[in-house]
C-alpha cells in the first residue's frame, strides 16, 4: 500500500521493538500532514527461514511501499556464523524483491550489540552492505552512524551515557538514536527519488 513502511527487526530493535516504535511515532510528530501508515511487529525471536516461511501473510500481505530490516543479530548469537545467517538473509531479500515492489532498507548491525562475535558480525555486515543498488535497495549503515556517535560523546568525557547496557542490549538512548536515524535516512532517501512521501 502506497505510503505504508514496514518494520521487520529483531533484537536490534530493542526486546521489544523499542527503536521501531520510537522511529513510526518520530515520523508522525515530524511529519504530520504527509500520508503514512505502519506495519511494526514486536522484535522476531526466531530465525530467519522462518521469516521466509512465513512472508505470504506478515510481508507480502502488508503490501508495504517501503520495508526497513533490522535481521541478522539474532541469529549471529545463535550460530555466529556470517556466510549461513547471510545465506538465509539473502534468500528473504530475493524473495521480497521478486514478490514485492517494494523499496528495501538494510540496517547493518553495531559491534556492541555482539561483542564476542565481532568478526562474524563485521563479515555480515560487510555483505549487507555490498546488496545496495541505488534502486530498491539501499543500506542503512546504523554500526558506523553509532561508532561516529560513540566518538562524539567522547568529547564530553565522563558524562557519555550508554547506548549498550552490561548484557549487550541496547538502552533507551540506543533506541532513539536508531528511530533517528533511520526516519532521517528513509526521508532523505524518499525526497531524493520521490520528493518526500
Amino acid at each position: 500500500m502506497t505510503h505504508r513502511i514496514q518494520i521487520i527487526g529483531d533484537e536490534l530493535m530493542g526486546v521489544n521493538g523499542e527503536a521501531a516504535s520510537l522511529f513510526s511515532e518520530l515520523l508522525l510528530c515530524e511529519y504530520p500532514t504527509r500520508p503514512m501508515q505502519f506495519a511494526i511487529a514486536g522484535s522476531i525471536r526466531y530465525p530467519i527461514s522462518t521469516v521466509i516461511a512465513r512472508a505470504p501473510g506478515d510481508i507480502f500481505g502488508k503490501h508495504a511501499e517501503r520495508i526497513v530490516l533490522g535481521l541478522g543479530l539474532h541469529e549471529l548469537r545463535a550460530v555466529a556464523d556470517a556466510d549461513q545467517v547471510f545465506t538465509q538473509y539473502k534468500i528473504l531479500l530475493e524473495e521480497i524483491l521478486s514478490k514485492t515492489s517494494s523499496v528495501l532498507y538494510l540496517l547493518t548491525i553495531p559491534r556492541q550489540a555482539l561483542p564476542e562475535c565481532v568478526a562474524a558480525l563485521e563479515a555480515f555486515n560487510e555483505k549487507v552492505c555490498a546488496m545496495e543498488n541505488g534502486d530498491r535497495v539501499h543500506v542503512l549503515d546504523f554500526a558506523s552512524h553509532l561508532e561516529d556517535f560513540e566518538k562524539d560523546q567522547l568529547q564530553r568525557g565522563k558524562f557519555a551515557r550508554s547506548l549498550y547496557d552490561s548484557n549487550h542490549l541496547p538502552t533507551s538512548l540506543c533506541h532513539v538514536l536508531l528511530g533517528l536515524f533511520i526516519a532521517r535516512r528513509i526521508y532523505n532517501t524518499q525526497k531524493e527519488t520521490e520528493n518526500g512521501f
